[in-house]
């Protein structure tokens, strides 16, 4: 069996075991402590649907076509320098979705919660879904939810505790052995369920009790820091209710977020940025992988959320197809990870006025851009201009310090591997408007 937890926009330390001085999460802190921690864990985007739809896929929103949320014209039309290329909202229904996938070897296939990539998780094959479909956050963590997918439940329910029962109530449903089949441990067929909780999204909405609880404990914080905390210790909270549906002695847990904190509600330091930045705030995110015979430790390989595809797909002996993504099996069976260069490809504008994005004068989050990450160095280029960015992450996790002008020859060798890569995924690049000047027109 097979669980993933896929949280929204939970900052890479906004759980205590991770460093966070507030936030009470025993049940993420226990699960990172019997887990394979990966230390270097990345989101393949910096915000929601370009980071979910690799995951579902296991190929790079170069190839799906899915690289923001919503249009990739976000802000206004002056402060646009260029024009970025489409963006699709939907997964393609040619793309092997990892329900599909793990349907064709035998598993029953479950989603609960947030899915953004369509119309509903039954579009790409999975066989029971509950409260999913194309919105990106809720409209309210109480009812009426106005989810289509989701009844409301009675005054007072709260959001992260219903889709956490109702993923329990799920689990439980699958784990039932058929009524005509001895009751073993094999009657039945295995499951892989995702759950994938709206928190902590915004709306940052909490219940007055846990809120009034939360500024008695620390009455200098403001209500909306009372809120998002509360949000957090919900979802695991959430987490204990699901943990205890499933059978530790055969399934396989996950857990991971889609990308980065929002800055402004959370704070990722020392990791510079947050959600939509390509900085580490706006795409590290813990991962945790816990099961059986998987021996709990860190290890420091940079990895993509993406690469979970196939490794569930190896874990449910399913045939995995030709995907962009890296297994973790040699990890999980406690061999080392090859290195490899990792890559980013945001085509897009995200507008939001932050002092930590690339140009706080400008009104962007981030503007579009490719990244690489080859060992301890990043390297962020800039399609506008062509400007470069890059950093010793070792050295220098804040990414304060650009050292491009010190490091010519890296910087040459990286934005090289960079092309080389845009090229092979066939990378849509943005195009020059009529009024730029030739000086910075996109490569």
């Amino acid at each position: 069996d097979i669980l993933i937890i896929l949280v929204d926009d939970l900052g890479c330390v906004d759980l205590g075991s991770e460093g966070h001085v507030r936030h009470r999460t025993p049940h993420a802190d226990q699960l990172r402590s019997e887990s394979l921690r990966f230390t270097n864990a990345y989101c393949n985007g910096p915000n929601c649907a370009p980071s979910r739809a690799a995951l579902m896929t296991g190929r790079f929103g170069a190839r799906t076509g899915i690289h923001t949320v919503g249009s990739s014209r976000r802000g206004k039309e002056i402060d646009r320098t260029v024009n970025p290329p489409a963006n699709r909202t939907t997964l393609r229904d040619e793309e092997v979705s990892l329900a599909e996938m793990m349907s064709a070897t035998g598993y029953q296939t479950g989603y609960v919660g947030k899915w953004h990539l369509g119309q509903d998780p039954i579009d790409q094959g999975f066989m029971f879904t509950i409260g999913g479909g194309k919105a990106g956050h809720p409209k309210s963590y109480f009812p009426p939810y106005k989810n289509a997918q989701l009844p409301d439940g009675p005054e007072g329910e709260y959001l992260v505790d219903r889709l956490a029962a109702e993923t329990a109530n799920l689990i439980r449903q699958l784990r039932m052995e058929p009524a005509d089949t001895p009751d073993t441990s094999t009657a039945r067929d295995p499951w892989c369920v995702v759950w994938s909780p709206y928190a902590v999204h915004t709306p940052i909405q909490a219940p007055k009790e846990s809120v009034d609880e939360i500024q008695a404990l620390y009455p200098k914080i403001t209500v909306r820091q009372a809120r998002y905390m509360a949000l957090v210790e919900a979802m695991d909270r959430g987490l204990g209710t699901v943990l205890a549906s499933i059978d530790p002695n055969r399934t396989v847990v996950m857990f991971m977020s889609d990308n980065g904190g929002l800055n402004g509600i959370t704070d990722s330091a020392p990791w510079r940025g947050g959600k939509g930045m390509l900085y580490e705030g706006g795409i590290r995110t813990p991962l945790y992988v816990r099961g059986p015979g998987i021996a709990p430790r860190d290890i420091g390989t940079p990895v993509l959320l993406f690469d979970v595809y196939p490794t569930v797909g190896e874990l449910g002996k399913a045939s995995v197809p030709n995907v962009d993504a890296v297994s973790l099996m040699p990890a999980l069976r406690g061999t080392s990870l090859a290195s490899r260069l990792l890559y980013w490809h945001f085509p897009a504008y995200l507008e939001g006025n932050d002092s930590e994005s690339h140009d706080p004068s400008r009104p962007f989050r981030t503007t579009p851009c490719g990244v690489t990450r080859e060992g301890d160095w990043k390297l962020i280029e800039y399609f506008e201009d062509g400007n470069i960015e890059l950093f010793n992450l070792a050295l220098d996790p804040g990414e304060s310090s650009n050292r491009a002008k010190d490091e010519p020859a890296r910087v040459e060798s990286m934005r090289s591997q960079l092309h080389l890569w845009q090229n092979q995924v066939g990378a849509p690049m943005p195009t020059l408007k009529p009024s730029t000047t030739p000086a910075s027109t996109p490569r």
